[in-house]
């Protein structure tokens, strides 16, 4: 039982280092992006010497670039992580039982989510009820 997991200790440490490296990528290119459009003709220093409502424009934009490169590339092995899981699993379960069992687990999920979205109340359109019915709450008693 123990051996599985020195496989699966090296696979997830790769995927985070990868992960890491794409987020480094992710960053440069948009560093070097913000370079040339913004720090291009002096705008930079115009929004630091000119508008104090900006404090530290520097650090907010390196800040920013940092996490959302970093979220990009988050996005990136949260996604192709499960299809890639789910390709896996579909090709094992097609040799031990046919193509018909992935096929008809397939179907049942489309089928699934097509009866849970007509079964399921309209969750956005009830958040948003309950929220204003919060403000007149605030409003009248606060």
């Amino acid at each position: 039982m123990g051996l599985y997991s020195l496989p699966s200790a090296i696979v997830n440490s790769s995927l985070e280092y990868f992960n890491r490296i794409l987020g480094l990528y992710f960053r440069e290119n948009l560093t070097r992006n913000f370079h040339e459009s913004y720090l291009n003709g002096m705008c930079f220093y115009q929004i630091t010497n000119l508008d104090n409502r900006i404090s530290n424009p520097d650090q907010i934009f390196t800040n920013d670039i940092e996490k959302w490169a970093y979220s990009l590339s988050n996005l990136y092995q949260n996604f192709s992580k499960p299809v890639l899981d789910i390709i896996l699993f579909t090709r094992r379960l097609s040799e031990t039982l046919g193509y018909e069992g992935p096929l008809l687990m397939i179907a049942w999920y489309i089928l699934s989510g097509f009866v849970m979205r007509y079964i399921a109340p309209p969750f956005g359109k009830l958040t948003a009820i309950e929220q204003s019915n919060l403000y007149i709450f605030l409003y009248l008693f606060l």
